[in-house]
């Protein structure tokens, strides 16, 4: 008569398995002056890499500069992508507010309240070249408040 014996199961099944990185909101913002085109690709591709597609990239949906590029490369690779424009724009594919919130007439604070919005819903936050004088004094108060620090990149 054969005796069965009992499987020894590994001591690592047992522990919970915990992805590192789930769903990580990185806002990638700057200058409009900003044209360092080769940093950008660079670093989103260094997020890519990273993360994963796991990532979502939020910027403010700028035309020109820093944020042309960043929306440029993180469609181009892959990657999940938000931007916060302004009340007075249209709405377009990637806009992260609902219907309503558009198509409002201009008012000077709507630039201060897109800040707000990437302050809200990013994990970490990235500013390319140099930030006016103007929208500094609130952005560093919106990181204050909400205990987030940003990195700065010339």
């Amino acid at each position: 008569m054969k005796r069965k014996l009992k499987k020894v199961m590994s001591k690592n099944i047992y522990k919970k398995t915990i992805k590192p990185y789930s769903n990580m909101n990185i806002a990638l913002i700057g200058s409009i002056k900003y044209d360092n085109v080769r940093s950008i690709r660079d670093f989103i591709f260094k997020i890519k890499t990273q993360f994963g597609s796991n990532c979502n990239i939020i910027s403010r949906g700028y035309k020109d500069g820093c944020e042309k590029y960043v929306k440029k490369y993180s469609i181009e690779f892959g990657l999940r992508y938000t931007e916060y424009n302004a009340a007075n724009t249209p709405k377009n594919l990637y806009s992260g507010m609902t219907d309503d919130y558009y198509n409002k007439p201009f008012h000077p604070t709507q630039r201060l309240h897109q800040y707000d919005c990437i302050v809200r819903n990013s994990d970490k936050i990235f500013y390319f070249g140099g930030i006016k004088v103007s929208e500094q004094k609130h952005f560093e108060k919106l990181l204050k408040r909400f205990g987030k620090k940003v990195v700065y990149f010339n």
